[in-house]
């Protein structure tokens, strides 16, 4: 990082709470962001990412009971100035540090005075749901000019027209990959995907011209392809307009694939930073090390991180770290025991460098690794993790099944003649982009959907002929988990009310047997049957989602719908829950759909994956057949290579691949404008018959008139 950097954190702490009892949400952190520099800030939930950036905006929700530090921006303070705010002093903190307590009030009125003529001009912000930040009633082009009217004083007299400004907001359209962006002016957020509506979101932020842009979180809700696009374009942002970036983000690929510079935060303090390349190929610290191990060697039990790293004697983190256990002499892990590492600010302090300089980790032998393993997942581990092959019954059967919608004027088939079969204690993955009709097809399964033809048998009963009372009792065996516990879970009730509310259609069960059954329900999902008695709001977004596999689980079911279960999760809870999904296939015989548009995911599951394409199934085949190079179907070698990957290789795969907005085409094969194949040479036959799915070898079907060599 060369010259003054544009931010500048140093030693910054918001603690929540007050009377001496604090959550410590961010704990003496310090971290820099160079101009033109892509910085990640990574770490599990809960680990004070979010809090660090929105509490420099004013945004952090809650009763901030300490606030101290310093915060930069351009050598502009960013926080006001605390002493006239400050109540009281002591020396309750660790270590006889000073403790500070503040008037909330006045001094979020003078942090809004600080921050007037910053906030949505020289940082801008990125959320993780775009079209929860969309304004429904607003068109694209109506968001576009209110944003450009607030920042007339950055732009040329000539933008100060109406055509000037539509001019203006169409060419920041476009920047950011829009380029049907004159089309797109006119719509509504519900009539545009979620990847457009980030890039929307992203050229808004572009109209004041920003020195910073913080995006939070910005693809966890996308496919992998629109994902793969949005991580390129901050690149070209960086390159094009000088933007700085710090992207949050809880996955360690979306981060290897764009940043210069890592951040490591752990309960609210930073235990690790250094250049992308050093911290993830030999991370110096543990807990840095596991998050790895989440990536890499997904679905395995891993040691859990400290849940209070101030306790106790030593580094907390020493049961996690590779080095102690095994690398390490007697006296040095002595010292591990008996002495806590230096933070990051007493460090910095005795250093006298800057929190953007070197490599830095929270730990006594910083200069040993503390990788534990490679960096992709073994595939004895993942032979481990797949379901035992041999049911040859099939349980659920689906023939040509069709589903048409209609917007508008236009309408499309969002089902288009599926047929697949699911063997009783297997898990089925399926796997495409957002649209493709993957949920379509789950909530078909689920008769929660009518269809427009086609057969769903369950056991050998076509599901879609039930009448109402026959489907309420198929429904204790056919359940369904989705992907936002939140809108599931009722927040006005406790968790065993909710479980107990699913026991109601078994008739009168006496409150003995409904209580054992609800236990039971909450320890199959790992939660203490305390938990029962609190409501959702308490639990965290792990706790959540468990208790709604435990919500499912209580009706004893024989086939479970997985829509994006885990999409929203952070790494290492998914494993939790991915181990329990397999756990419970194992123990009680369950049968999965697992609906994702992560094929990486799907793999540590499923015996089985099927890809779906604008309403076509276009290849579907064993598990071990889907890599990059075993791919048959193009589309299929897309989605495999558009996963954040820690491997360099994969870029050179998506460079064949053109930058295309997917589009529903008449006629012919629905994926021939991005298709490389295609445009190589230009086939006829792509143009004019969709190709049918046959199959190709023993138990793989492709949809393809020139399917792909087999690696």
């Amino acid at each position: 990082m060369l010259g003054a950097p544009l931010l500048s954190i140093k030693d910054l702490s918001i603690w929540f709470g007050g009377g001496g009892r604090y959550l410590k949400a961010v704990n003496r952190a310090s971290l820099e962001v160079g101009r033109g520099e892509i910085v990640g800030l990574i770490g599990q939930s809960g680990s004070g990412k979010t809090t660090l950036a929105m509490g420099l905006l004013g945004l952090v929700k809650g009763y901030p009971g300490l606030w101290e530090g310093q915060a930069l921006l351009d050598g502009k303070s960013l926080l006001p100035d605390m002493g006239p705010l400050i109540i009281k002093k002591g020396q309750d903190r660790p270590g006889g540090d000073f403790q500070v307590e503040k008037r909330y009030i006045p001094y979020q009125r003078a942090h809004k005075r600080t921050l007037k003529g910053v906030l949505g001009r020289d940082i801008a912000t990125i959320f993780q749901e775009p079209k929860a930040s969309l304004d429904p009633f607003y068109t694209v082009g109506e968001h576009m000019i209110e944003a450009l009217e607030r920042n007339l004083d950055r732009h040329e007299g000539g933008a100060k027209t109406p055509g000037g400004l539509k001019g203006l907001g169409v060419g920041l359209l476009k920047d950011v990959g829009l380029v049907d962006a004159e089309n797109l002016w006119g719509l509504h957020p519900h009539e545009i995907s979620g990847g457009m509506a980030q890039r929307v979101m992203i050229s808004m932020a572009l109209c004041a011209k920003p020195k910073l842009l913080i995006a939070d979180e910005p693809s966890t809700s996308l496919d992998v392809t629109t994902q793969a696009k949005l991580l390129q374009l901050f690149l070209r942002l960086r390159d094009k307009h000088g933007l700085s970036i710090i992207i949050i983000s809880h996955d360690i690929g979306v981060i290897q694939e764009v940043s210069t510079r890592i951040y490591v935060m752990h309960r609210g303090s930073v235990v690790e930073t250094g250049t992308s390349e050093h911290v993830l190929s030999a991370p110096k610290h543990p807990y840095t090390a596991s998050l790895l191990d989440s990536f890499s060697r997904f679905g395995e039990k891993l040691p859990a991180p400290p849940t209070d790293p101030d306790a106790g004697q030593g580094c907390a983190y020493r049961e996690m770290c590779a080095a102690y256990r095994g690398v390490l002499n007697a006296e040095q892990r002595q010292q591990c025991e008996k002495l806590k590492p230096i933070g990051q600010a007493e460090s910095l302090a005795a250093s006298g460098v800057s929190a953007g300089m070197g490599d830095w980790s929270k730990c006594h032998y910083r200069e040993t690794s503390k990788a534990h393993g490679p960096g992709t997942p073994s595939h004895s581990h993942l032979e481990v993790l797949m379901a035992k092959e041999g049911s040859e019954t099939t349980l659920v059967k689906v023939r040509n099944l069709r589903k048409r919608f209609t917007q508008g004027k236009r309408s499309f088939l969002a089902l288009n003649d599926i047929s697949l079969d699911i063997p009783q204690g297997s898990t089925y993955g399926l796997v495409g982009e957002s649209g493709s009709g993957k949920s379509t097809l789950g909530l078909s399964l689920m008769a929660l959907q009518g269809v427009d033809a086609g057969t769903i048998d369950y056991k050998s009963e076509d599901i879609l002929k039930a009448g109402k009372a026959r489907m309420l009792v198929l429904r204790r065996e056919i359940r369904m988990l989705f992907q936002h516990p939140e809108g599931v879970l009722n927040s006005g009730m406790t968790i065993q009310d909710i479980l107990a509310e699913g026991l109601e259609r078994e008739g009168d069960i006496a409150a003995d047997e409904r209580r054992r059954r609800v236990s039971e329900a909450l320890e199959q999902v790992r939660l203490d049957p305390v938990h029962g008695a609190r409501y959702p709001s308490n639990l965290s977004s792990g706790e959540k989602q468990r208790a709604t596999i435990a919500r499912a689980l209580i009706t004893k079911p024989a086939f479970l719908v997985c829509d994006e279960p885990v999409a929203s999760l952070d790494l290492a809870i998914q494993s939790q829950v991915m181990s329990l999904l397999k756990e419970f296939q194992r123990h009680l015989g369950l049968t999965y759909l697992f609906i994702s548009h992560n094929l990486s995911l799907v793999k540590i599951l499923a015996d089985r994956i099927g890809v779906m394409y604008m309403g076509y199934l276009v290849e579907e085949a064993k598990v071990r057949h889907f890599t990059v190079a075993g791919a048959r179907h193009p589309y299929t070698r897309l989605l495999l290579a558009s996963t954040p990957s820690l491997d360099p290789g994969i870029r050179e795969v998506l460079a064949h691949y053109p930058d295309v907005e997917p589009v529903r085409l008449e006629g012919g094969c629905p994926f021939r404008n991005r298709c490389p194949v295609y445009l190589a040479n230009k086939s006829p036959l792509c143009e004019t018959t969709m190709p049918p799915l046959v199959d190709i070898e023993v138990g793989a079907r492709v949809a393809c008139h020139f399917p792909l060599p087999g690696g």
